[in-house]
């Protein structure tokens, strides 16, 4: 996961002129410096956004708009990074040093495609929603299979077919309930010590279907329905 109005300036005296860098890096930042609330444009956009100042303006320290943290020149390159309902975060070089500051919504130029924040608001949506499923070990459609691995372990079975417009990847795992199971070992003094462990017994299977690299159906087929069925990693 992560415009520039002075407070000198009138609105509208400036113009951005916004260019997307094909295939450059883009700016990262730390995870334990990206703020909550913050959508960050890193692994949300293929590629970084710049863009250049035609006037002077003014970059501020934090999203309140309080703190004026570097003044920023004519014909200055910047870069987008994130954004939020406060602002916009940038990117840019004062003194010789690389500044990370904020614009207000308003102060940002007509012109930049809208469908860029758009593009990043969706595939944070889905990233949100791709951890919550490997945290619970489940499968939503449009995982792919790197993450289906990453929440469910290796398949215990796969079958593939592909044509002239489809790659269809079915994966199978083999669903277990846990049964208790109670033994008696002796402690260190050797008196019997009543111990429950959990054995994995087979109640059906998960199947999982990919078109193209991307889950397109989850479906389970239950041979035991009593308790819960867990996928053994």
């Amino acid at each position: 996961m992560k415009s520039l109005l002075s407070p000198f300036w009138r609105k509208g005296l400036f113009v951005l002129a916004l260019a997307v860098s094909l295939g450059a890096a883009q700016a990262q930042i730390a995870p334990e410096l990206r703020e909550e609330g913050v959508l960050y444009f890193e692994g949300n956009l293929p590629d970084k956004v710049t863009a250049t100042l035609n006037a002077a303006t003014t970059l501020y320290l934090h999203r309140d708009f309080q703190t004026v943290l570097a003044p920023l020149g004519q014909g200055q390159e910047i870069e987008l990074i994130g954004m939020s309902p406060e602002g916009y975060l940038l990117q840019a070089n004062y003194r010789n040093n690389t500044v990370t500051g904020w614009i207000r919504p308003e102060d940002l130029p007509t012109g930049i495609d809208p469908s860029i924040f758009k593009t990043a608001k969706k595939n944070q949506a889905r990233h949100n929603a791709v951890a919550v499923a490997i945290a619970n070990k489940s499968v939503i459609q449009g995982m792919t299979p790197d993450e289906v691995k990453q929440s469910l372990g290796r398949p215990g079975q796969v079958a593939s077919h592909t044509d002239a417009d489809h790659s269809i990847l079915t994966w199978i795992f083999t669903t277990y309930r846990e049964e208790p199971q109670n033994s008696y070992a002796l402690d260190a003094l050797g008196r019997p010590v009543l111990q429950t462990y959990y054995v994995k017994i087979p109640v059906g299977q998960l199947v999982v279907n990919f078109e193209n690299g991307t889950v397109i159906s989850v479906d389970e087929h239950k041979t035991d329905p009593r308790g819960t069925p867990v996928i053994a990693n």
